[in-house]
């Protein structure tokens, strides 16, 4: 109805008699199906495309594609979360709320300015104010520093600085999405980073990162003083491919062990990688997003560790506890080690790299009676672990509340794409994939091959010298197939057969025994006439053995005639086997045509036979039907 939100039905067709329709074109689209499943989407975000499909059917009984249920997927992803552009354009209100809600936190953002006029987006900073407290306060002075890449939606790499608490775990410090990593956004990172942290140029902290070039020279020229190590689980990869072997692998985590002068025994960037795999989700969402998801993540992790942290009846953190339990039980082990407890120093250098005493040191304050967590470094007890959760982080309001911000909205980053289908999963090393169990193959390179028929080194049986003619080759490469013979080379081999055979037939005919016979004066050339298509042959034959030259000719006419008969004789025998067979074929249709007429006669005489019987029967009695 035109005048009122309602409608009548001016006919009806209860009865239907047309056919079941599952597709309906164009009346089905991804739009409409997004629209219908957002609430779906939303509550299982990881949903496959497959159980989408399978949805769909159920509920609406109708057939969608692969692609309409994908495209839905992605609509219903941009109808919640906004698009790509109006998440980058938000960029300086939410940088200005969460300086707002988070007093002293550090939020920087940048920006490249094109010639046209065009404002791109290039970096953005956060460092909340609870989380650099934290650290400075319960934490040890040693971070990670990494990168990984965004993926799906957004572009670009998150770089992070990951600190450990006293339970030894991982605590976050601050991170910044770049449009490139490269040195440029490295240097701008850590300046940002050292400066909220108050480390000056670096005295006393220990950097943790792999080994990307950008990264190392930033650390070189802006924190000088600081120790830099680099991941021991990268280098060990590196160390593999040349060095091969667990007793390598074994000595080389004992060297990397070795450093001293830092209550830390941590030389691989683990720490980076647990982080890493947290945020993998959120990695795959819009910018602000994925941003709310860290800052969400971060502030209820500070809340469940302060409830754990004041759950605990302990001077020293848990996790230190269980490595000193196990100190306990290989005490009686120990090797003969200089220990001294008033210094905390043992010969083995653990105890001064660990923080906490090694299986030596535990055995002599075992030996003393005295309690081994009274050796244990402050930074490892609880006291210190809950002065690093003790501050938190406030929530932000929803993004209509944000405050407006006079600068220009970015835009998205330029995309640059690569050659092939982008990867969703993290390249694995080959380390990596030895320790999962996967099946990999052995290299041969390097190695000094033996030959299996000489038994010398430096060679195989394919290019043995010594290699028969009939020995096959290993190398497939070197195996050529034979080639067809032609009707020319089968020509060719009997010209020579036929060749052969002449010269042999020859030699024997001229093994005649010698005869006294005087020496002619003069010698004439014979002319041999061609046989069997050999060509012409000059031969030198004295005039005396005219006589074997004409007896070789007449073998051969004889031949010839004896080859003439044995032809003649074939072509007979074809005839008369040919005129059996139109005789044979004559007989046998002679016969069919006397069964045909033996046939009708039978069946003549049999209808005859029954027309009697029939006018017999009716002239003896007419009044009973004739039954047959």
């Amino acid at each position: 109805m035109k005048n009122e939100k309602s409608f009548q039905i001016n006919s009806l067709i209860d009865r239907h008699n047309c056919a079941r329709v599952f597709k309906f074109g164009s009346i089905v689209s991804y739009k409409w199906i997004g629209t219908h499943f957002m609430n779906d989407i939303l509550q299982k975000p990881k949903m496959s495309i497959r159980k989408l499909k399978a949805k769909v059917s159920k509920r609406f009984n109708l057939i969608a594609s692969v692609g309409q249920c994908r495209n839905a997927r992605k609509y219903a992803f941009q109808q919640i979360e906004g698009t790509l552009i109006e998440h980058y354009a938000k960029t300086w209100s939410y940088g200005e709320e969460l300086k707002r809600k988070n007093p002293g936190s550090t939020v920087k953002m940048e920006v490249d300015v094109m010639p046209d006029g065009e404002t791109y987006f290039s970096k953005f900073y956060v460092c909340l104010k609870g989380l650099k407290d934290g650290w400075m306060e319960g934490c040890r002075r040693v971070i990670g520093v990494d990168g990984c890449f965004l993926k799906v939606i957004c572009r670009g790499q998150l770089l992070a600085t990951i600190g450990r608490d006293a339970n030894n775990h991982i605590y976050p410090i601050a991170w910044d999405v770049v449009a490139v990593e490269n040195k440029e956004s490295w240097k701008w990172f850590l300046d940002l980073l050292i400066d909220d942290i108050g480390m000056g140029v670096g005295h006393g902290l220990t950097i943790i990162s792999d080994k990307h070039k950008g990264l190392v020279e930033a650390v070189k020229e802006r924190v000088l003083a600081a120790e830099y190590r680099q991941c021991a689980r990268h280098i060990c990869a590196n160390f593999q491919k040349r060095f091969k072997g667990k007793m390598f692998k074994k000595l080389f985590w004992r060297a990397a062990g070795s450093t001293v002068d830092r209550i830390c025994d941590a030389y691989e960037n683990g720490v980076f990688e647990s982080f890493n795999s947290v945020i993998e989700a959120a990695r795959k969402k819009p910018l602000i997003t994925m941003l709310e998801e860290i800052r969400i993540y971060v502030m209820e992790r500070l809340c469940i560790y302060k409830a754990k942290g004041q759950s605990w009846d302990l001077s020293i953190c848990p996790s230190i506890r269980l490595k000193l339990n196990k100190h306990k039980e290989t005490q009686r082990f120990w090797q003969g080690y200089v220990v001294d407890l008033n210094t905390r120093q043992c010969g083995c250098r653990a105890w001064q790299l660990a923080g906490y005493p090694c299986v030596h040191g535990y055995a002599a304050i075992s030996s003393l009676n005295r309690d081994p967590e009274e050796y244990v470094s402050e930074w490892f007890t609880t006291s210190m672990y809950a002065s690093c959760y003790r501050y938190n982080i406030r929530p932000l309001n929803c993004s209509a509340m944000w405050p407006e911000v006079d600068y220009t909205k970015p835009l998205p980053p330029k995309k640059t794409r690569l050659h092939g289908r982008p990867t969703m999963k993290r390249k694995r090393d080959q380390v990596e994939r030895e320790t999962k169990g996967t099946r990999h193959t052995v290299s041969k390179k390097g190695m000094i091959m033996r030959c299996t028929i000489c038994r010398e080194r430096g060679h195989n049986r394919s290019t043995c010298p010594q290699r028969p003619n009939g020995v096959p080759s290993t190398s497939g490469s070197n195996k050529k197939k034979p080639k067809k013979q032609g009707k020319v080379d089968l020509e060719a081999e009997l010209e020579v057969e036929h060749v052969v055979m002449f010269e042999s037939e020859s030699d024997v005919e001229t093994n005649v025994p010698e005869v006294d016979v005087p020496e002619p004066d003069v010698e004439a050339e014979v002319d041999v006439p061609e046989v069997y298509g050999v060509p012409e042959v000059e031969v030198d034959v004295p005039l005396d053995q005219d006589n074997l030259v004409g007896e070789i000719q007449d073998d051969i006419q004889v031949d010839a005639n004896i080859e003439d008969e044995i032809q003649a004789n074939i072509e007979v025998e074809h005839e008369i086997e040919v005129q059996d067979n139109v005789e044979q074929e004559i007989q046998h249709n002679a016969e069919n045509q006397v069964r045909k007429s033996t046939r009708k006669t039978s069946e003549r005489i049999t209808k005859i036979q029954l027309r009697k019987n029939i006018r017999r029967k009716e002239g003896s009695s007419t009044d009973h039907p004739l039954e047959i």
